[in-house]
């Protein structure tokens, strides 16, 4: 007797995480489309750059070269010099220098010079460059600070939807590794859908967990105020104020940020030339490619040497009319909190591995198209005949280690707890009306 209640006990539980697992799918399927999507198209940006505007980005090899105060000349020849933001330099001699400015939209564009003869390439609209629109849109642009509300409800909720995934996945009574890490094949088309569904879902779990944990930094509400508080109540802040308007802020250090930030009007700086503040920067430590953002209204000058990992780069800011450093941070700099975020900003951006890290990516992100489109086919098969309807709503008393879970979780993800909440209080008041897969 007791065998048969711990069953049927059992059997509720599934059902009713298999009910919270369709709310959460519902919220999430939208997201998880549009974060694939604009996340593919910024991973493989410079490849895409290279294919649409190869007479812009790309440069005959010559040893000549002209200073990168006559390459801003001849660009601001042709864009407002009240909305430059930042400069790119590159250290390949076959790639053009890159110039971003701010539309009036708030939107980056981009804006190219031939460092060998100082020509001006002309510019890439911000609608149609794939770095800046791409980025922007998966942060949330152009309806903020909602555009990141949401997604951060999304992100909360594809935590949710992940962790009950695999509870529904977790095997029972199994014979075997079928249905478990690979679909039967010859069990229906019911069980058929719902492996393919599951075995894809289980392989990529925990990564997907990583990067949505990756992801809720950059969020305004959770990055911006959580976590936020949190450093500041740890002594874990960055120990930088840099903020970089136009290049890929991989690394950017102020959890919360902006993808871009369209409002500052940069201005070159009147004390030194743009070569000579090179030149300090490279005294300094900088290597490689560089990011250089002039000054604002005559203060210092900003200035990032970018590596594909955070651990390898620098960041500087020069006195505009001395060249003195008057910071200088490297990894060793940063606490705790900013490693981690900055890490997994790597590996959630595609820099840490190179093109291995761009390829498992879009893997990955195609693994989340998978996951919905199956897991609505796999609905879509159990759902009562020619109707629409959620799982079936089973009262249960949920385990302590469930409870702990979901509190710990809606305490720490405070939209999640109050899309919680109203769902819960829709769901007693209306879920009885609503019919439910058998």
């Amino acid at each position: 007797m007791n065998e048969t209640s711990d069953l049927r006990s059992a059997s509720r539980l599934y059902a009713r995480l298999w009910r919270w697992h369709f709310f959460a799918a519902l919220i999430v399927i939208p997201f998880v489309l549009w974060q694939s999507v604009t996340g593919v198209l910024y991973l493989w940006h410079r490849e895409l750059a290279s294919l649409a505007y190869p007479e812009l980005v790309e440069v005959p090899v010559s040893a000549q070269r002209v200073s990168y105060d006559e390459q801003l000349a001849a660009v601001l020849a042709h864009e407002p010099r009240d909305r430059l933001q930042s400069i790119e330099l590159s250290d390949d001699p076959s790639l053009s220098t890159a110039f971003f400015f701010g539309d009036a939209n708030g939107l980056p564009y981009p804006a190219f010079v031939n460092p060998h003869t100082g020509e001006y390439l002309g510019r890439i609209e911000s609608t149609h460059w794939i770095r800046g629109l791409s980025r922007g849109l998966h942060g949330g642009w152009p309806i903020q600070p909602w555009g990141s509300y949401l997604l951060e409800l999304g992100a909360s909720w594809a935590i949710v939807m992940t962790l009950t995934g695999v509870f529904l996945w977790w095997p029972r009574n199994s014979n075997g590794m079928a249905g478990v890490l690979y679909p039967r094949l010859h069990s229906g088309s019911r069980i058929f859908w719902r492996d393919l569904h599951a075995t894809v879902g289980i392989w990529f779990a925990a990564i997907l967990l990583t990067f949505l944990i990756s992801a809720l930094p950059w969020t305004t509400l959770w990055g911006g105020k959580v976590l936020g508080t949190i450093q500041q109540a740890t002594q874990q802040q960055s120990p930088t104020g840099f903020f970089f308007a136009g290049g890929d802020q991989h690394h950017a250090t102020t959890p919360g940020a902006p993808a871009h930030d369209h409002s500052a009007k940069m201005h070159p700086s009147p004390g030194l030339t743009i070569d000579a503040l090179v030149e300090k920067a490279r005294a300094a430590g900088a290597r490689g490619a560089i990011e250089l953002q002039p000054s604002r209204h005559g203060g210092p000058v900003n200035v990032r040497d970018d590596h594909p990992r955070a651990w390898d780069e620098m960041w500087l800011q020069l006195d505009g009319s001395t060249g003195a450093v008057l910071t200088r941070v490297v990894w060793s700099d940063f606490p705790l909190i900013p490693k981690f975020v900055s890490l997994g900003i790597d590996l959630h951006e595609g820099h840490f591995f190179g093109r291995a890290n761009q390829i498992f990516n879009t893997l990955f992100a195609v693994s989340l198209v998978w996951l919905s489109v199956t897991g609505f086919i796999g609905w879509y098969k159990r759902r009562p005949c020619g109707g629409l309807a959620s799982p079936p709503k089973r009262e249960v008393r949920f385990p302590q280690a469930i409870v702990a879970t979901g509190v710990a979780l809606c305490i720490a993800l405070p939209l999640l707890g109050a899309s919680v909440i109203a769902i819960a209080l829709i769901d007693r008041l209306f879920g009885r009306a609503l019919p439910s897969a058998a």
